[in-house]
């Protein structure tokens, strides 16, 4: 028998089968490297939220509910921030990829607010960003890495942007 043929089919002259194994092939690989794929996106660690006017009454009252970190470039955070934030940049991490910076910048924000820069257990902390989104998402990912209680971070909902547009209230408590 000729290895050429199968069944009786020239499979070198056939075009329709030839073009059908080609993408019998194709088809595979791409199932293949589809689940490749979505095996290597990890999901995103869930966040939680901390209303504006919840975060404003913590401050007002001086009750010291949330440590406040400003996760946003520093840069920004030497422009404005809110009355008693400390910086913890990420943007090396969140934009460059350089996750060792992020999380160094967050440990000595941390040392700051408490002494030990991987926070402490009974303290509740306070994200601020640009809109509530990726650096927040950034710096909560840091941070439970870093060992810190899920149920410690807290997002502000809306991030920076929401506390501006506020009106003169949340602008008052803005250095």
């Amino acid at each position: 028998m000729d290895k050429k043929y199968f069944g009786g089919i020239d499979i070198m002259k056939n075009k329709s089968l030839k073009l059908m194994s080609v993408l019998l092939i194709l088809s595979l690989l791409l199932v293949a490297c589809g689940q490749k794929a979505e095996q290597g996106n990890a999901e995103a660690n869930p966040m939680q939220y901390v209303a504006k006017e919840d975060l404003k009454t913590s401050i007002e009252s001086d009750a010291g509910e949330y440590i406040i970190l400003d996760v946003r470039k520093v840069e920004d955070f030497n422009t404005s921030h809110i009355v008693g934030s400390i910086s913890g940049d990420v943007d090396a991490a969140n934009k460059g990829g350089d996750d060792a910076k992020g999380t160094e910048n967050l440990k000595v924000a941390l040392k700051e607010a408490t002494g030990n820069e991987l926070g402490n257990s009974d303290s509740k902390y306070a994200l601020v960003c640009y809109s509530g989104k990726s650096y927040a998402q950034k710096a909560t990912d840091l941070m439970l890495e870093m060992g810190i209680s899920a149920d410690q971070i807290y997002t502000l909902e809306g991030g920076m942007k929401a506390w501006e547009e506020g009106g003169d209230d949340y602008k008052g408590l803005l250095e």
